[in-house]
C-alpha cells in the first residue's frame, strides 16, 4: 500500500498526510461497491414510493364509486338508525328500498352524528351499488359520507408518508455518499486509537495522527460500527491503516482493510471538547 505522501483533506481545518493510493487511482466511491448499493436502494425507494401513491390512487377511485359511477336510484324509507362512537362519531342508518321485489332493509354509514341524517320514517332517494345491491348513497347526504371516505384515505396515505421518507432518506445518503467520494480514489492512512464511543448501531473513535505541517492532530471518525470493526474494538495507544476519502467539509468515505465500506464522518474538535472528551453521534446506516 505504498506510494508518494500526499495530501488528505477531510475538513477544512484538518489536512491530514496520506500514505498513498491502496488501491490505485480508480475512483472510491464507484470501485468500492458502494455507488452501486446505495443506487439500488434508491431504486427500491423510488419503486416503493411509486407503489404507495399507486395504492392510495387506487383506493381514491374505489372509494369515490358512488360519485363517479351512475348507479341506479330508488326510493327508501328510513325504518331505524343506530348512532356510535369509534374515532369519531357514526351512525347507521337502516333503509327499506322501494325497488326491492321483497322487502328488504340495507344500511348506510355515515362519519356523522345521527341527527345530520334522515329521521325515522323520512322518505329518501337512494342509488344503488350494481355490484353490491348493500351499498348505497342518500342523495343530498353526502358530507357524512365524505367523512369515512376521508378516515380510509388518511389511513391509505400512511404507506406514502413511509414511502417517500424512506426515499428521501434513499436520496440524500445517495448524494452525500457521490459527494464524498467523487471521482477520487482511495487513501491509505495510518492512525493511533486513542478513543470510542459505541452507539447504536454506530461507533464514533477518537483518533491521532499526522498533519500536513507533520504535527499530531486529533480528530474524531464515526460510522457504522459494524463495518468498522477496527474503531469498534480498538485498544488505546493501538496503530490502524484506514481507507479514507472526503469531500473535505465532514463527509467521507471510510473502510478499514479486509471490511466492507461505508458512509461516515469525519471531525476535529475544539479545544473544550478535547477536555470534556465530547464525541458527535455516528450518521445513520450507510
Amino acid at each position: 500500500m505504498g506510494g508518494d505522501p500526499e495530501l488528505l483533506t477531510l475538513t477544512p481545518d484538518l489536512e491530514l498526510v496520506s500514505d498513498g493510493r491502496p488501491a490505485g487511482d480508480g475512483p472510491a466511491w464507484v470501485e468500492s461497491g458502494l455507488r452501486h448499493r446505495h443506487l439500488v436502494r434508491l431504486r427500491v425507494a423510488i419503486v416503493l414510493a411509486f407503489l404507495a401513491v399507486l395504492a392510495w390512487g387506487g383506493g381514491f377511485w374505489f372509494l369515490t364509486r358512488p360519485f363517479h359511477e351512475d348507479w341506479p336510484a330508488t326510493a327508501a324509507t328510513v325504518v331505524r338508525t343506530h348512532e356510535f362512537y369509534a374515532k369519531g362519531t357514526h351512525c347507521e342508518v337502516y333503509l327499506q328500498l322501494a325497488s326491492s321485489p321483497q322487502p328488504r332493509t340495507v344500511m348506510f354509514s355515515g362519519f356523522a352524528p345521527c341527527r345530520e341524517l334522515p329521521a325515522v320514517r323520512s322518505a329518501v332517494t337512494v342509488t344503488v351499488d350494481p355490484t353490491d345491491a348493500d351499498s348505497v348513497r342518500i342523495i343530498g347526504y353526502d358530507r357524512p359520507l365524505w367523512g369515512d371516505i376521508g378516515f380510509a384515505l388518511v389511513l391509505l396515505a400512511q404507506p406514502v408518508l413511509w414511502a417517500s421518507v424512506y426515499l428521501l432518506f434513499a436520496l440524500v445518503r445517495f448524494r452525500r455518499g457521490r459527494k464524498a467520494g467523487g471521482a477520487q480514489p482511495w487513501r491509505s492512512l495510518t492512525v493511533r486509537f486513542v478513543a470510542r464511543t459505541i452507539y447504536k448501531g454506530g461507533v464514533s473513535a477518537r483518533l491521532w495522527v499526522l498533519d500536513a505541517e507533520n504535527k499530531e492532530r486529533t480528530f474524531l471518525l464515526s460510522g457504522r460500527a459494524s463495518a468498522l470493526p477496527g474503531l469498534t474494538g480498538g485498544r488505546p495507544g493501538m496503530q490502524m491503516t484506514l481507507w479514507l476519502v472526503g469531500d473535505g467539509h465532514g463527509n467521507v468515505l471510510v473502510r478499514e482493510p479486509d471490511s466492507r465500506p461505508v458512509l461516515g464522518r469525519a471531525y476535529a474538535p475544539n479545544g473544550f471538547e478535547l477536555r470534556t472528551g465530547a464525541m458527535i453521534p455516528p450518521q445513520p446506516k450507510a
